[in-house]
């Protein structure tokens, strides 16, 4: 029985980690085709409320600098997520009633102390 419980675990996981990869991506090819409505969607409420500062969502997140390179790694932490794409730019997820959601996007490592320098982050 352990051994069911521990392969549906790995199921569930995987799962989560295509789909992770799956969400970064249709936010991507939003922003490259300028559909910022769907790009939006891809978005947790807060980071679409951080890009809304001074405009529309839809307006403002079509801006953004991110790089539209192929997803490379997806790592699933319970209720956050990560993917790293080809040219190392990374993204950050978080779990939410929606389902997985972008928190912060277009991050890089940043050349000071702080972790990481995002497009756009909640």
């Amino acid at each position: 029985m352990l051994a069911v419980v521990v392969a549906l675990a790995g199921c569930g996981r995987g799962d989560d980690e295509r789909t992770v990869g799956a969400v970064t991506e249709r936010f991507l090819a939003a922003v490259e085709a300028g559909d910022g409505e769907l790009a939006c969607a891809q978005l947790s409420r807060a980071a679409a409320e951080s890009i809304a500062a001074t405009r529309s969502c839809p307006e403002a997140v079509t801006d953004l600098e991110v790089d539209p390179a192929a997803v490379d790694r997806t790592r699933v932490y319970g209720i956050s997520a990560q993917v790293q794409l080809r040219g190392g730019e990374r993204y950050f997820l978080e779990w939410t009633r929606a389902g997985w959601r972008i928190s912060a996007a277009g991050c890089s490592r940043a050349p000071d102390d702080e972790p990481f320098d995002c497009e756009a982050e909640a």
